[in-house]
């Protein structure tokens, strides 16, 4: 193996410890090894120590942090294909990657409004690794770690929200007119990289089944869980929908010329691009493949339902109604202004809105025509076969 320059000193953490001795067991390990460990290590990971990791406290926020308008808008989209399925007197909504389960649970709660035979049909499953928070289950919500552990049912809805983008990764260069895969060694102070052969067959084939062209001194990151994931939330239902929601785009953009690398770290809410500091203190994030995603979902029986940005999503199911008119131009109105500031922010231009995409896909029901792609869908960006 050839060195890379991806090199950067670390702290002391357990993570950190357990990689090394991983390393020294068996040699440089794939990134995507190095990522597993750095994330979930039974009580060592950045997801499963316990450590406050979204939020004012963590290192990150989400859009539901922003505001409860998210989980409120997402609440109608989740409504619609209910009863784009016929509605069902038995409906399972399954979060994967569930937090603290907030999202499906703001979701729950507005079902009442929106439509008693919805709420009334709705059980909840809430899918965390690290598992949920005690005392936090109800008739209709349960707790599980593994999307094994649900068994499959007739008619759900599969959501996730910046799921995705948190799997573990190949990172992978393109030298001398081949494809190569970067591993991580120790060199007794820090973690560095080095060249290797491709560690999985499926990297050989990943571009070109994307419709992308590698190109010299092209070094970017591969996600083939995420194909993977999909095909595992298809086989929970025979009839119903997988919502998808991250940062994000199409194959042929995430990989030109002009991207580059697309992954990032979160330290205390400030960004940076060395994975091998704060190990095990820090986010690990790439953005997603949406055109793989889709791929994976086609092959698992999974139709496209639509895909767009998050700010025409939430445009199409209305987000502008829920808009607060300022009590007056003084101190009265302030709690109107900021409410109505933290919608903008879930439909920024060039921000959250533009960043984050929302997926779609259907199975066992005729394409419906959903609100939330009535504002624009951008289906045929994705360049599906």
């Amino acid at each position: 193996m050839s060195s890379g320059l991806f090199a950067g000193s670390c702290n002391k953490s357990l993570a950190r410890d357990l990689i090394i001795s991983l390393i020294a067991e068996k040699g440089p390990i794939p990134f995507t090894s190095f990522m597993e460990a750095a994330l979930y290590s039974p009580e060592a990971g950045y997801y499963t120590s316990g450590r406050e990791a979204w939020g004012p406290e963590g290192d990150y926020i989400t859009s539901l942090d922003v505001s409860p308008v998210f989980g409120r808008t997402i609440a109608k989209q989740v409504a619609e294909c209910w009863e784009a399925l016929g509605s069902p007197s038995s409906f399972e909504l399954i979060e994967a990657g569930a937090g603290r389960g907030w999202l499906s649970c703001t979701i729950l709660d507005h079902a009442r409004d929106i439509c008693p035979g919805f709420y009334d049909a709705m059980t909840v499953r809430l899918v965390e690794r690290a598992g949920g928070p005690e005392g936090f289950v109800s008739g209709k919500v349960s707790w599980h770690r593994e999307l094994d552990e649900i068994a499959p049912v007739e008619a759900a809805l599969v959501l996730s929200n910046e799921l995705i983008d948190s799997f573990p990764v190949h990172r992978v260069c393109f030298s001398g007119g081949k494809l190569k895969e970067l591993f991580v060694d120790f060199n007794g102070e820090s973690f560095i990289e080095k060249e290797g052969p491709l560690s999985d067959e499926a990297l050989e084939s990943y571009f070109e089944r994307a419709g992308v062209a590698p190109f010299e001194g092209m070094k970017t990151e591969v996600n083939l869980e995420a194909g993977r994931w999909i095909r595992k939330a298809s086989s929970l239902f025979s009839r119903g929908f997988v919502v998808t929601i991250d940062y994000g785009t199409a194959a042929r953009e995430l990989y030109s010329l002009e991207r580059g690398s697309s992954l990032h770290c979160h330290f205390r809410h400030k960004l940076n691009d060395n994975p091998f500091v704060n190990v095990g203190e820090q986010d690990i994030t790439t953005h997603v493949d949406f055109t793989t995603l889709s791929l994976g979902g086609i092959e698992a029986g999974l139709a496209v339902t639509g895909f767009t940005t998050q700010k025409n999503f939430l445009l199409g199911l209305g987000v502008l109604d829920e808009l607060k008119t300022p009590a007056s131009l003084g101190a009265d109105g302030v709690e109107e202004v900021n409410f109505n500031r933290a919608v903008g922010q879930l439909i920024s231009p060039g921000g959250m809105g533009d960043t984050f995409k929302v997926l779609v896909n259907h199975k066992g029901v005729e394409r419906p025509r959903l609100k939330g792609f009535s504002f624009k869908d951008m289906t045929r960006s994705l360049c599906l076969p």
